[in-house]
C-alpha cells in the first residue's frame, strides 16, 4: 500500500469517525432543545449562544466537513479534497484567532457579560415565554451554590419583583425547606454570586479544557495534512 492509499484509508476513517461524532452532538443538542427550548441562555443579548444552539449547530459543521472528507477520499475528487482542505484551515484559522481575542481582551468580555446578566438576564427571570432563561438560572445556582451575579442582593436590586431586601429566587436557598423560601428574609441564602462561582469551577477544570482544545486542534491538523498529501497525490497522478 502506497503514501496515497494510506492517506486516503486514514482520511476515510478519521472523517467516518468525525461524521459518528457529529451525530451524537447533534443528537445531544435535539435533546436538550426538546427539554429546554430554544433560549437556555443566560445572555439575553444573546440567545443564541445557549448550549442547545451551540451543539446542534457545531454537530452539523462536523457532519457536512466529515461527509465531504469521506466523499473526496473515497472518489479521489480534487475539487472536493481542495474545498474540504479549505474549510478545515479556515476553522482552525477561526479558533485560533477567535481564541486569541477572546483571550487579549477577556476583561472587556467578562465586563461584558457581567452587565449582560446582571441588568438584561436578571430581570427577566420567571417572565413569560422565558422558562429557558428561568431554568438556567435555576440550575446554575443550585449547582455551584451561588446566589446572583455578583452577590444575592443582586435580585432585589435588579429584578422588579423582588424588591425587598433579601428575596432571591427558591434555588439561592440553602436548605429548600418549601416553595416560595427565596422570599424569606430570614432564610439562609447562598451568598457567594455566580460570576466568581462559575470561573473558580471553570478554572477547577482547566486541565480537561486544554487537553479536549488540544486534541481537537491535533484532529484537525491531522485531517489537512491528510487531505493535503492524498490532493497532491491525485494531482501527480
Amino acid at each position: 500500500m502506497g503514501a496515497r492509499d494510506c492517506a486516503k484509508c486514514f482520511l476515510f476513517v478519521f472523517n467516518l469517525l468525525f461524521f459518528i461524532a457529529g451525530v451524537a452532538v447533534l443528537a445531544v443538542g435535539a435533546y436538550l432543545y426538546s427539554r429546554e427550548g430554544p433560549f437556555a441562555t443566560l445572555l439575553p443579548s444573546f440567545p443564541f449562544l445557549n448550549v442547545t444552539t451551540l451543539t446542534m449547530v457545531v454537530g452539523c459543521i462536523i457532519m457536512a466537513v466529515s461527509f465531504l472528507g469521506c466523499c473526496g477520499a473515497i472518489k479521489e475528487s480534487e475539487c472536493m479534497l481542495a474545498a474540504y482542505f479549505i474549510i478545515m484551515v479556515g476553522i482552525l484559522t477561526a479558533e485560533m484567532i477567535a481564541g486569541g481575542l477572546g483571550f487579549a481582551n477577556r476583561k472587556e468580555v467578562e465586563a461584558f457579560i457581567e452587565q449582560d446578566m446582571s441588568h438584561n438576564g436578571l430581570p427577566l427571570y420567571g417572565k413569560a415565554g422565558q422558562h429557558g432563561l428561568t431554568s438556567a438560572w435555576d440550575r446554575l445556582q443550585t449547582s455551584l451554590s451561588c446566589c446572583g451575579v455578583n452577590n444575592s442582593a443582586d435580585w432585589s436590586r435588579f429584578h422588579p419583583s423582588m424588591s425587598q431586601p433579601g428575596e432571591t429566587p427558591d434555588s439561592c436557598c440553602v436548605d429548600h425547606l418549601f416553595t416560595g423560601c427565596g422570599r424569606e428574609a430570614v432564610v439562609s441564602k447562598w451568598q457567594k454570586g455566580c460570576k466568581d462561582a462559575l470561573i473558580a469551577d471553570i478554572r477547577s477544570h482547566v486541565g480537561y479544557v486544554a487537553g479536549i482544545l488540544i486534541g481537537v486542534g491535533v484532529f484537525q491538523v491531522l485531517g489537512i495534512v491528510l487531505s493535503f498529501i492524498l490532493c497532491c497525490s491525485i494531482r501527480k497522478g
